[in-house]
């Protein structure tokens, strides 16, 4: 008797075709979803903290032009440093109300109208301390109905100049209306 080989007689296994990436299953197109979704929110979160950064940057470069338009009249024989200081005072009460503005929207019709006193009170409010009523800003109150201007030049773009940085980290912080606790007095 001739043996044979009983594993010849099986027919091959037939193996099912391969899964093709496509069409993609359910799942994936959830996952992809998804990723599309945080993509277009970190886009948009990135292009915010960019228009900040870029707005606070404008305000500091408008100090830096009223300091250095400050200098440069005061190195100038024929300028008056009376009006010189009162420009800058303007100036530097300008910026200071475009920071106030973007960064409180909330009360922009009260910040608007916020002059003297007040408006001192709301930028120490503001900054946290009471540098503004008490210290070198005080000047952005009276210096304008003083016959002859006396402020401290130095200190005071130093202390806009940190005041328009806290503004703009809180704003940053909170990206949904800094300052929103502030209480303004109209």
């Amino acid at each position: 008797m001739e043996s044979e080989d009983p594993l010849s007689q099986l027919a091959d296994i037939h193996l099912p075709d391969p899964v093709s990436f496509w069409p993609l299953a359910p799942g994936w197109w959830l996952v992809i979803v998804l990723i599309l979704a945080g993509l277009c929110w970190l886009g948009f979160q990135l292009l915010k903290k960019i228009m900040l950064n870029r707005r606070l940057q404008t305000a500091q470069r408008e100090l830096i032009k009223a300091i250095q338009a400050y200098r440069d009249t005061i190195n100038n024989k024929d300028s008056d440093p009376n009006k010189a200081g009162l420009d800058y005072l303007y100036a530097v009460n300008t910026v200071l109300n475009r920071v106030a503005l973007y960064t409180d929207p909330k009360h922009s019709r009260d910040i608007a109208k916020l002059s003297g006193n007040p408006w001192l009170e709301y930028l120490d409010h503001a900054y946290g301390g009471t540098e503004f009523k008490e210290g070198s800003g005080k000047v952005l109150a009276e210096g304008q109905y003083r016959p002859v201007f006396r402020g401290e030049i130095e200190a005071l773009y130093t202390l806009a100049q940190s005041w328009i940085n806290t503004c703009y980290k809180e704003k940053n912080k909170t990206q949904s209306g800094a300052n929103s606790n502030i209480k303004v007095a109209a």
